[in-house]
């Protein structure tokens, strides 16, 4: 299960930059327990998208919400669980608590990963988002 979600960050297909902003919204806020609290990843993701567009940079393609205004937690969230969450979900490797204000990653992934594996995964995340901001929508 580790290997197949190490594999699934490294080729990271993307239609959006959701994926690896997911990931990385999960490893700064999760708990030791492979926790997140899904209001964190919701303004994780608000922050991301909100400084892209502060610096004058590319935020996304124009149909994504955040290159709209206005809208709310709630739309964000509903974007998460709707585009990356799912499919990550799919893979069975995070999952959403039964306290329904948290998602996890699947124990059998989280146990196992070290600290270093984490950290390359953010390095990862980093590469990925520059790599689409680069080539999917031209240098912001």
């Amino acid at each position: 299960m580790k290997a197949k979600f190490m594999e699934m960050v490294k080729t990271m297909d993307m239609s959006f930059s959701y994926k690896p902003v997911l990931l990385k919204a999960m490893l700064k806020h999760v708990d030791e327990n492979g926790r997140v609290l899904v209001e964190d990843m919701v303004n994780y993701f608000m922050e991301f998208y909100s400084v892209r567009k502060e610096k004058g940079l590319v935020v996304e393609k124009k149909q994504s919400i955040f290159c709209k205004d206005g809208y709310t937690e709630k739309d964000v969230e509903r974007n998460i669980f709707a585009n990356p969450f799912k499919r990550f979900e799919d893979m069975r490797f995070m999952s959403r608590c039964r306290d329904i204000e948290y998602v996890e990653f699947n124990r059998h992934v989280w146990k196992r990963l070290t600290m270093e594996e984490k950290a390359w995964i953010v390095g990862r995340c980093d590469e990925k988002l520059e790599e689409y901001y680069g080539k999917r929508l031209g240098k912001g």
